[in-house]
This record gives C-alpha cells, structure tokens and sequence, in this order.
C-alpha cells in the first residue's frame, strides 16, 4: 500500500484511514481510490495481485500507464475512457466495464472495472474509487468451451479427417495455444508430422523448421510416452532443462529456444485400443500456464477427434464394399427396376438412360419424361449440384459416396443421401450411375432417440418435480415445440395449475408470462380439460379461428392466444401409476411445421418419462415426510409410555419397600398410592387403545355395534360424568342438549369422540367456559363443542386431523397427535363427518360432528 492518505481532507481521523485501510485490506477485489485530479491515493493487495505493484500516477493521462484493450474491438483504452477518468471527468458511474489488460508484471488477466465519483457534504469532487474483479477463469472457461463447440461441428461436418484435423488444429491457435502440432501415427509404427500451425503468422517460418522433428516412439519424452501409454499429459512449465532433455541436437535446442514454449499439453488420439496420432498445444505467453482444468477440455477435444478420424476410417471401409456393391448392381437390371431404392444411369453427356420408378418418384416427374434428358432439363436450377457431382465422377473416375441433400422445395425439409458412381464396361467410361435413398424418418429417428436419452439423463437429475418440469419444457422448445405450457393438477383434485410457460423467442416469452394466469378451471370443456379427464392426447395440426375461440378461457385469453399466432398444437397427459398428474400443451409457431402422429407419439414418450419422473419426486418427497412422522411417532410415543410407566414403577416400587421394612403403611398412604398407580394404568391404557384404535383404522378392521339411543342423554351423562376434571381445569360447562336426539351409533365409540373434544377444550383453553350442544335436523344429528381459547390458524384446522400432529405450543408434546385423527375416522366410519371451525363471534374453535341419524 501507498503510505498517502486515503482521502485529502482535513476532517478525516487518522482511525478511520485505518479502519478503511483494513476493509481494504480483506476486500477480495483491486480497489483504486483517487483524488478530485485523478492522482491515486490508494489501493489494495487485491489490485496489486491483478495488475503487480502499480505505479504512482499524478493525474489522469497517467492512466495510459495501465494497458487495457476492449475485448470486442481490440482496441486499447485511451486514458480517459477508463472508468476512474469517466467518473472524474463527467460523474459517470462506471459498472462491469469488461477489459484485457497486460499487468505490469506482464500477466494477462481479464477484468471487470467499475467506478463512482466521491462527494463531499457540500457536493464537491473529493475523488473517485474504481473496482476489478478478475474474470481470467471464467473467461478461459468460456473461450474453451466455445473451442469445443466449434471444433465439435467442424469435425462432425466432414469424413475427410485430414483435412478435418487440420482446420481444427488451426482453430485451436486462434483459441488456445500459440503453436498447434499435428502428427499421425502411420502403418509403420512411427509419428509423423501432419501439420505445424502458429498463432503469429510471423513465427510460422520459424515454426515450420520443427517439421522433421516429430517425437521418437520409445523416446522417454513426454510426447512419446502420452502415444505410447494412451493418456494426456500436462507440462505446466517447461524449463531450460526441460527443453534440453528433449532436443534432439543442437540445431533442434536452439530452435526451440527461439520459439520459447512456457506450456504444454500432449494429447494422444485414442479410440479403444486404436491409437491414431498426436495433439500438442503449445503455449508462449507467460500470462498463460497450462492447468489441470486445460487438460480437462483438451482431454475432451481429443476424444472427439479420435472419434472422428475412427469414423472417416470407417466411412472409407464402407465406401469401398459400397463401390463394390454398385458394380453388382449394374449388372442386374431386374433388380435394378424392383430396387426400393432411387437408381439412375446417366450417359457421358448426362443424358437419362435409364431412370427406376422410385427416383422419378422423387423427382415428380415421370420416367419416360426424362429419358434423354439431362438433370437441369428436368429440375431445372434446383438440379445444378447434382451435375457438378456427376461430372466430377467422370473426369475423375472417382465415385462420390453418400453424399447428404436436402430438397430444396417448399415444405417440410426432407432429407436424402446420393451415391455417384462411374460405370465402365472393359476399363471403357460408358457413364455415371446414380442411387438415391430417402433417409427423412432415419434422420428425425435418430435426432428423436438422442433426444429421448438426452431427455432422460437430464429428467433424472432431479428429485425436485418443478426443476423436472422445467427441464421438458427446455427440452421442447429445442426439439419440438416454438413454445409450451405445462398444467398440473391441484392439491384439491380439481383445479389446474400453470406452473411453466417457455418460448424459444424472447418475445413470444413475455406474451406467455401472461398465459400463467389461464390455467383452464373445472368446468370448461376445452383441449386440456378434455385429456385431464380422459387420460387421451389430442392433436390439433391445423388451428383455424373456431379452434382457437375452443382453447380460449376468456377473452382476454383468446386475444392473448391469437397474438401468440399458434399454427398447430398437441396435448399429452402426464400419467404414471395410473393417475393423470397435469397436461403438457406443444405449439408450433410455423407454416411449414405441422404436428403429426409421430410426432404425438413422441411428445407421449418423452410425457411418460417426465410425469415418470415427477411421480418419483412425489414418491420422495411423501417418503421423506413419512419417514420423519413415523420417527417423530416413535420419539413420543416412546416418551409417552415411559411418563406412566416410570410414575407407576415408582409408585409400586415405594409401597413395596415400606412393605419388606415391615412398617406400618397408614390407610392413606397406601389408598393414595393405589390411586396414583391406578391413574398411571388408566392413562397407560388409554395410550395402548389409541394405537390399537390407529391399527384398526389402518386395516379397515374398526367394527361399529350400533344401538339406537338418545345423543342428547349421552352428551348429559358424559358432562356430568367430567364434572370434576372439568372443575378442575377451570372450564365451566354450557350445555344446550335439551331436546332429545335419536340415532343409530355405537355408544362406546360415540362417548370416545365427545371425551377427546371435552378435552381438548380443557387441555387449550383451561380456566374457559366450554360449550356444548346437541341439535338434529331430518337426516342428521349434529353435535358442537366450543372452547374460548385460543383458537386454531385456517392453514392448520385440516391438519390437526391428520395421524401424529400435534399443537405447536407449550402443549406440543403432550399427546399422540392421535385424538382428533381417531375421532374423525370414527365419524366417517359412522358415515358422518368431523370438522372444525372458528366460531360465529369471538376466539376459540368450534368443533362439528355430524352423524346421520338412520
């Protein structure tokens, strides 16, 4: 750090300079503070580590110190275009201005420079202060994956793998190294040197004295042994003494010394045990050392031209058994007529001579329309291709073997490769044979494959159901759809929700934000209604006004629907286990791009891996929640049983050694003791009949024995019975069961339900009156129980009836969670109901039991 203050102002302690020198210091960003005329008061260990030590500067021009080019242009920044000049200059706050610098130690770094101007209380200048972030790694990220993907689609594009490699290893000097040698392994055994490629053309004549120097097989250099042992190799510096041990004479030293390699990366070309050459990248710079994370993106480069060059091994293999083949084939002109393949034979002036059904078909053209005519008279312009492929077979006696095509005529693209080959009778030319197969389906099966086990490593990624949806919805707008919406059914069974709307543009993604609010409600018989209740897809290939006013929920649905210009559509359930868990909805934007059956069958397959997939998340997430209630369970239940047990261990265990000591045991102790233990017993079996009652519930085995009885009386007797506890508790019953109420109920279960309500008033809403009231209409018999505590949240009143869950205050422990979930079992197996309610006025919670009355 510079010892100058931090900021030129007499009012600044000298604590705080240090306080703001220690942020400083623990900032993991360059930090630049300047005064009002640009002379740099401060800065950090962060920038020193981005740019060196930097060096005093007294006023903005010397900005021009700090070598920065933008990244677009290549241009270099001028002094005042630097963001601490701008927000000097003109008070422009300066953010993410994303620049490659030279370091005064001579690294090369990529940065992010942001800056701010600095006010005083009166709103003078006192200064400014700059930010770096160094991005280096992101950005040699980036440009390596960006090296991949186009090295990717250059090797994907040609079988011609010489030529193939050698662009890529040109492209490679443009991304990554400096220098790019190319060597192949030939019959012999040994490498050999393909091709030298330098960044700076200036260095390629020096570069390309190295080309008699390919690596020795058995040579115990790092070349040599990453061939031999079929694995990559680093060198991350190379030294003096490096480049010694692997010169092979003086000549070859001093060459590499001139060319100054600091890096290095061997990568052998290795498919299975084939092993086909050698990759070597080469870096000079001293800002750029090879790393672990290098390797890694080298190593897949490599493995993709390996890949490549074993395909064009095998491209030429089955070039030849081709040729071999077609020469059979002009021998046979039965089969040439029945063949299921395009077939054609041409003469030295490409006139038809002979043409089979099958190509004329494809032509559009009959075959006796082109008998002595040549491609151009009967395609006309789209045929020029052709004839350039056909005379390049004649002058060159050479066949051109599979060659790719797509018609070039309105409509949906279809896709055929064409096979050119010279025929010759006795070594004379008497024409070109052409054969031409329709490979539309292959390709689209082929694309539609990879796409379904793309589809379903990435579906599996995931034990999150949204993150799951929108990974389809991704996947159908790259493959299938301009865009998409996914419908899922509501918790309540019956309502749809709209959880992902994804569009391939930009545009068409804001309209669909919008479409969210449109998930097709109960009632509505539209496209998505109609598959949710069905479990059926639908296709819509052609969408007229009348289809869309069918979609439409809404006006402001359909004008939303219309201005999104769908064409064709099809809805997919998403089904697994039997149930239809949602609807995916695709749509084609394109007048050329009509849904069909395969494709309906596709976007089935790709459904029942999705809703496969989102059903397993379910599954997991029910799995997890179940787990943690059945351990909960056990944690109370054991706590639960143990409270009475040990009282009633205790109890026992005290009258029984007053008993051995043989001292008298008064009446009132020992009737006190009797009673503890007794109550201890009763609430011991109390606990056991809850969970006995739960495993008949769960079994289906609760067995009712119905009476016909007054539920007014009962409720009485009940109260009455209470009385004490009730007391006890402080809670003063209210009874209104004046009028009786006959009904057929089994009373022990009955009496069982009313006790747990009665209880549960006492246990939450002690020192309250409780109320209690019995009525009756012409089917039903309807009891309340209404506590003035104080009450129970909306979110929570479905789930205290569910097993295990309990209150969430002081009384949260006290209990099973059973009683509420038993009594309500009991009500429905009466064919009743158990509900609850806040009440009409004031606090509390109002419990409902219905039960009918026949």
């Amino acid at each position: 750090m510079f010892e100058s203050p931090l900021i030129a102002t007499e009012d600044v302690s000298f604590a705080e300079r240090e306080r703001l020198r220690a942020v400083l210091r623990l900032l993991p960003v360059g930090v630049f503070i300047a005064d009002a005329h640009g002379r740099l008061l401060e800065t950090n260990a962060a920038a020193e580590a981005i740019w060196g030590r930097p060096p005093l500067v007294d006023d903005i021009s010397g900005y021009r110190e700090y070598a920065a080019w933008l990244p677009d242009t290549g241009r270099r920044l001028e002094a005042h275009e630097w963001g601490m000049a701008r927000a000097l200059l003109h008070g422009e706050t300066v953010l993410n201005q994303e620049v490659d610098i030279v370091a005064f130690d001579g690294a090369r770094r990529t940065i992010l420079n942001s800056a701010t101007p600095l006010y005083g209380a009166d709103g003078m200048l006192l200064g400014a202060v700059a930010v770096n972030v160094d991005i280096t790694e992101r950005k040699v990220a980036e440009r390596a994956e960006a090296f991949l993907s186009s090295a990717s689609r250059l090797l994907a594009e040609s079988l011609e793998w010489e030529p193939t490699l050698k662009a890529v290893a040109r492209l490679a000097t443009h991304a990554w190294a400096d220098y790019c040698l190319l060597d192949v392994l030939g019959e012999d055994g040994t490498l050999h040197r393909l091709a030298l490629f330098a960044r700076d053309a200036g260095r390629q004549p020096l570069l390309d004295r190295a080309m008699p120097y390919p690596a020795r097989m058995g040579s115990d250099t790092v070349m040599a042994r990453a061939i031999a042992e079929g694995r990559s190799m680093l060198v991350q510096d190379i030294t003096p003494e490096w480049l010694a041990s692997h010169a092979r004479n003086a000549e070859h030293l001093r060459m590499m010394q001139e060319l100054g390699p600091r890096s290095m990366l061997a990568l052998p070309l290795v498919r299975g045990e084939r092993r086909f050459g050698l990759i070597t990248l080469i870096s000079t710079s001293q800002a750029r050392r090879y790393t672990p994370r290098d390797l890694a993106y080298a190593e897949e480069f490599a493995r993709r031209a390996a890949l490549a060059v074993d395909s064009a091994r095998l491209y030429r293999e089955a070039r030849e058994a081709l040729r071999a083949r077609d020469a059979s084939l002009a021998l046979l002109e039965s089969f040439f007529a029945a063949s299921p393949v395009g077939m054609a034979f041409m003469d030295r002036e490409l006139r038809y001579a002979h043409i089979n059904p099958v190509l004329a078909a494809l032509n559009g053209v009959p075959p006796e329309e082109h008998m002595g005519r040549t491609p151009s008279e009967v395609l006309g312009p789209m045929a020029a291709p052709f004839e350039v492929a056909l005379r390049r077979v004649l002058s060159t006696g050479e066949p051109l073997a599979d060659q790719p095509t797509v018609d070039p005529r309105p409509g949906e693209p279809r896709h055929y490769t064409a096979t050119y080959f010279p025929v010759r009778v006795h070594g004379e030319t008497l024409g070109v044979g052409a054969t031409v197969r329709e490979v539309t389906e292959q390709k689209r099966e082929e694309e539609r494959l990879r796409f379904l086990a793309n589809a379903t490593v990435r579906l599996s990624a995931s034990l999150d159901w949204r993150t799951t949806l929108s990974n389809v919805t991704e996947l159908l707008v790259d493959q299938l759809a301009d865009y998409c919406t996914v419908d899922i059914v509501a918790q309540d069974g019956v309502g749809l929700e709209r959880v992902e709307a994804r569009a391939r543009e930009a545009p068409t993604q804001q309209m669909l934000r919008e479409a969210l609010r449109y998930a097709p409600p109960p009632g509505v018989r539209t496209a998505v209604r109609r598959v949710l209740e069905t479990g059926q897809p639908e296709l819509a290939s052609e969408l007229d006004a009348a289809a869309l006013d069918a979609l439409a929920v809404s006006p402001e649905h359909r004008r939303l629907m219309e201005s999104l210009s769908p064409r064709s559509m099809m809805f997919v359930p998403l089904m697994a286990r039997g149930r239809t868990l949602g609807v995916v909805s695709v749509v084609s934007q394109s007048a050329s791009r009509r849904y069909g059956a395969r494709d309906l069958v596709f976007l089935e397959d790709l459904a029942a891996r999705a809703a496969l997939a989102v059903d397993n998340a379910w599954l997991y997430r029910e799995l997890g929640s179940a787990v943690t209630a059945r351990d909960e369970f056990v944690a109370i239940a054991t706590h639960e049983l143990r409270t009475p047990m040990s009282a009633l261990h205790l109890q026992l265990t005290s009258l029984q050694r007053a008993t051995e000591r043989g001292a008298p045991v008064s009446p009132e102790r020992l009737k006190q003791g009797l009673a503890s233990a007794k109550r201890q017993a009763e609430r011991l079996n109390h606990l056991v009949a809850h969970l006995f009652d739960v495993t008949r519930i769960s079994t289906g085995h609760l067995v009712l024995e119905r009476e016909e009885l007054d539920v007014s009386a009962l409720v009485h007797r009940l109260v009455t019975r209470m009385e004490d506890a009730l007391a006890a508790a402080g809670c003063a019953p209210v009874l209104h069961t004046d009028t009786p109420v006959r009904c057929h109920v089994d009373k022990l279960r009955l009496e069982q339900v009313v006790m747990n309500l009665l209880s549960n008033a006492m246990k939450y809403a002690p020192g309250q009156p409780v109320e209690v009231s019995v009525e009756s209409s012409d089917r039903l018999a309807v009891i309340t129980v209404r506590d003035w505590g104080p009450g129970i949240p909306r979110e929570a009143q479905a789930r205290i009836f569910e097993r295990f869950e309990r209150a969430t205050g002081e009384h949260a422990r006290a209990s099973l969670g059973l009683g509420l979930y038993i009594s309500r079992q009991i009500a429905r197996a009466h064919g009743g109901e158990l509900t609850v309610e806040d009440p009409p006025e004031g606090p509390g919670a109002r419990f409902v039991l219905q039960l009918p009355r026949e």
